[in-house]
């Protein structure tokens, strides 16, 4: 069937539900964009228009497709207008034409100020057949701290390369519901980016092969049409075994050497490149993970943030044990007590679940309160983020 028939059966369909008032499962649903790439791209803006490109497929049911390459650089085709759309699922065709290194990242509440972009992701991974989370921060990606999300793809589902398969999101506020194949129950449902709006589109893997997609489709709709439990399921968060309590100093693009030889933390201004910084109050995420991404720069130059806790021991003596993608530096009461390097992922569980182990370095407290200062520093690709629990 050619792509012209399908596109004229959709808008068919698409006057008949509108005539008859159709629900998607209970949430009344408006068309507010549809794309099938046959006219180019005058409704996008797209980063790189070699790298993004529209271009004949040659399979009759798709023709016109839209071709988005890696160009180690940040990709991205954003669609004009959707920071307007507020409540909407969106869903499309994806194909991955090479059995390389590839993914379909889908953007959304996507923020571009004069000092960083940051945008929710999360992407489809075609050689691998799996879906993870990826928001970035300063585009600096986050999915290492939030692991728990991968999800395979099997069965009717799967990603087979040469092969198209339906994908859709919806976006309500902070949440992204993602589906692959089944376009009933998503895969994976996150709700811990932290902007509730702005721009959607996609974007390719930064290296690697390319990936496409057709056959776009947005509709409004009133609420995500999924109430079921978390996906993927067994999540089971438990942020009261965790330190949660935080103030941040930053971000600056130095390291605060009178802050680091301080004896107490207490209502210090200190100055640097000509602006004064304080502590301020700083919340962790719903899990409990002290999100540093949010904070310091990954392109820009205020690479550097502190983040402090008071910890009040009541026996003899405790341990600060830490799950982390940043490389840390720590002082407790004034004294420097080491570095602790970054681990390929920071878990929520890491000390119940034995598959996520704790860092093999912990800090040590005595008896009473305990001033706690951690350094971190950006720059550094796919960190973000760390845990941390006390231990007797």
């Amino acid at each position: 069937m050619k792509k012209q028939t399908i596109r004229w059966i959709l808008s068919a369909l698409l006057a008949f539900t509108s005539f008859a008032g159709y629900s998607l499962q209970g949430t009344e649903i408006r068309e507010v964009f549809r794309e099938d790439f046959e006219s180019g791209m005058e409704r996008w803006d797209v980063s790189d228009p070699i790298a993004i490109a529209v271009f004949d497929s040659g399979d009759p049911e798709h023709g016109k497709v839209l071709r988005m390459a890696p160009a180690d650089a940040r990709l991205h085709a954003l669609i004009r207008g959707s920071e307007r759309w507020g409540r909407y699922r969106i869903e499309g065709d994806v194909l991955f034409p090479d059995d390389v290194h590839n993914y379909l990242g889908f953007i959304y509440n996507f923020r571009e100020s004069e000092e960083r972009v940051d945008l929710g992701s999360i992407y489809i991974k075609g050689n691998g057949s799996y879906i993870r989370v990826n928001p970035r921060r300063d585009w600096n990606p986050a999915r290492a701290i939030y692991e728990e999300f991968r999800t395979p793809l099997t069965g009717d589902d799967a990603i087979r390369i040469g092969k198209w398969q339906r994908f859709a999101a919806e976006v309500v506020g902070r949440s992204c519901h993602f589906y692959v194949g089944d376009m009933e129950t998503p895969k994976v449902t996150f709700d811990f980016y932290e902007y509730d709006s702005g721009q959607a589109g996609f974007k390719p893997r930064v290296v690697g092969g390319p990936v496409w997609i057709d056959n776009i489709r947005v509709v409004s709709v009133a609420d995500l049409s999924y109430q079921g439990p978390q996906q993927p399921p067994g999540i089971d968060y438990k942020t009261q075994e965790l330190v949660t309590q935080w103030d941040v100093l930053g971000p600056v693009s130095r390291t605060i050497e009178e802050l680091e030889n301080a004896g107490s933390y207490g209502d210090v201004t200190y100055a640097v490149d000509g602006e004064d910084h304080q502590w301020r109050s700083f919340d962790t995420d719903p899990r409990g993970a002290i999100v540093t991404g949010r904070v310091i720069d990954y392109v820009g130059s205020r690479t550097v943030a502190y983040f402090k806790t008071s910890i009040h021991v009541e026996g003899t003596s405790a341990r600060l044990q830490f799950s982390t993608v940043d490389n840390l530096a720590i002082w407790v009461n004034g004294v420097f007590d080491g570095y602790l390097a970054r681990d390929e992922f920071a878990w929520f569980d890491f000390g119940r679940n034995p598959e996520h182990p704790r860092t093999s370095w912990s800090v040590p407290l005595s008896h009473g309160e305990n001033d706690v200062v951690i350094r971190v520093r950006g720059g550094q690709y796919a960190t973000g983020g760390f845990f941390a629990r006390v231990v007797d």
